[in-house]
């Protein structure tokens, strides 16, 4: 079997700087796929990375490896003569004909002198890339990979290979979400059980913001995680135009007597200021005095997490933090053109500050059974047993997507791969 790993070599949007994170993980997938599954293996992204893993100690992640390196500048200098700018080539191709733009034919063409006749079985990327390689590689199945929504500290680390697409195109936007008719078996009811109980323990015993009695003015709490801005997976979704934007917008929808905890991406730049030219905390908090938000949430890398199981519901655009609200039965709400719209009690803020702090109804057993057991990969499976992975286990189907085709993800995990306990590098920022 032949795999190729392809990173979007430009610069990122939000830059300088390049996905040197993202060309590591694949690397690393790969690595074991070379040696145990001997499959041929090819790793295409900007010629920075061998550099840098040159620098950093990381060379031996491209021992056995096929490599292309691509000139980014030229890249970029091409792919602007078109008109179009290179910074935006997600949007590019998550909303268009995927073989048809002539920006991802450009880096078909600068790609294809360097493959020596390769013809990859597989191509893997992270949000959509896969897609850019499309003109190049038709016939080859695409895998959109990204982390899990369940896998950042404290939970295990874990992934998901989306054969169809993201956000609008993905596996759970095509079945229904909650809709999903899937038959859960009483394994499936005992992974998701033996999982939420060993996660709420984790952040019982971790939460940082334990002392603070968030419920002391309010009897109703709504969690609003914030994300990035100038990044497709928010911006492509929503019209909205900056995080304060979309902050005071649910800030005013909702009622005085919900307290709205509000918590900043930690790779994002700070929207909440006391000081400067741009301070807003002040005023926000005498337009809206339920706003809720500690100066402590920024010395956590996912604050955000440890505040799901204190809350009664989260309203998010896009943010992993949202399916964790339906792990610990938590009311979500999303706006009705995302992904998670799919999973959400409420689409309008009107619906959900309505039903916030009233019981769910909505049994999502169901779909957390199929996440766990069909669609979520451990992060310990792809990296340390690559043939159990790709050669023998057959989670990327080949055929067009349907409740019975769902059934070729298989079953990955026990309930001991998923419920380990929590990874013991969760810490304070540094």
């Amino acid at each position: 079997m032949k795999v190729a790993c392809f990173v979007n070599p430009l610069v990122q949007a939000s830059g300088p700087g390049f996905n040197y994170g993202g060309v590591e993980v694949l690397a690393k997938l790969l690595q074991p796929l070379d040696r145990e599954a001997r499959c041929d293996c090819m790793l295409i992204t900007g010629r920075w990375f061998s550099d840098w893993a040159r620098q950093n100690g990381k060379a031996h992640l491209l021992t056995g490896l096929r490599t292309v390196w691509l000139d980014e500048l030229l890249l970029y200098r091409r792919i602007r003569e078109l008109g179009a700018l290179p910074t935006a080539l997600d949007q590019t191709a998550h909303q268009a004909d995927d073989t048809e733009q002539p920006a991802l034919r450009i880096i078909a063409e600068m790609v294809a002198p360097h493959v020596n006749g390769f013809e990859p079985d597989i191509i893997i990327g992270f949000a959509g890339q896969a897609n850019y390689l499309a003109k190049l590689w038709p016939a080859a199945l695409r895998l959109h990979i990204e982390q899990s929504y369940f896998g950042r500290d404290p939970y295990p680390v874990s992934f998901y290979f989306d054969h169809l697409g993201t956000h609008a195109r993905s596996a759970i936007k095509r079945v229904g979400g909650l809709k999903l008719a899937y038959p859960v078996t009483s394994d499936g009811r005992a992974l998701v059980s033996a999982f939420r109980a060993q996660m709420a323990a984790a952040f019982n015993s971790l939460d940082p913001f334990r002392s603070n009695d968030f419920r002391s003015r309010f009897d109703r709490l709504c969690l609003l995680p914030l994300q990035i801005s100038n990044a497709f997976s928010f911006d492509g979704l929503v019209n909205y135009r900056t995080q304060f934007e979309y902050l005071y917008d649910v800030l005013a929808a909702a009622p005085k007597d919900v307290g709205v905890i509000v918590t900043e991406h930690p790779q994002g730049e700070p929207v909440l200021r006391r000081s400067g030219p741009f301070s807003n905390i002040d005023t926000l908090g005498r337009t809206f005095p339920n706003t809720i938000f500690l100066d402590e949430f920024r010395r956590y890398q996912s604050p955000a997490q440890f505040l799901v199981p204190r809350v009664d519901g989260v309203w998010s655009v896009s943010s992993s933090v949202g399916y964790q609200a339906l792990l610990f039965n938590r009311l979500l709400g999303s706006p009705p053109s995302t992904e998670l719209s799919n999973v959400a009690d409420a689409t309008t803020f009107e619906d959900f500050f309505g039903r916030l702090g009233h019981r769910k109804s909505t049994n999502v057993e169901a779909f957390l059974a199929w996440l766990l057991e069909r669609y979520f990969v451990p992060a310990n499976l792809p990296m340390a047993a690559g043939s159990a992975t790709i050669s023998s286990v057959g989670w990327m189907p080949r055929a067009r997507l349907s409740t019975r085709s769902m059934r070729s993800y298989q079953l990955l995990t026990r309930i001991a791969s998923w419920t380990h306990g929590p990874l013991k590098g969760w810490r304070q920022k540094r």
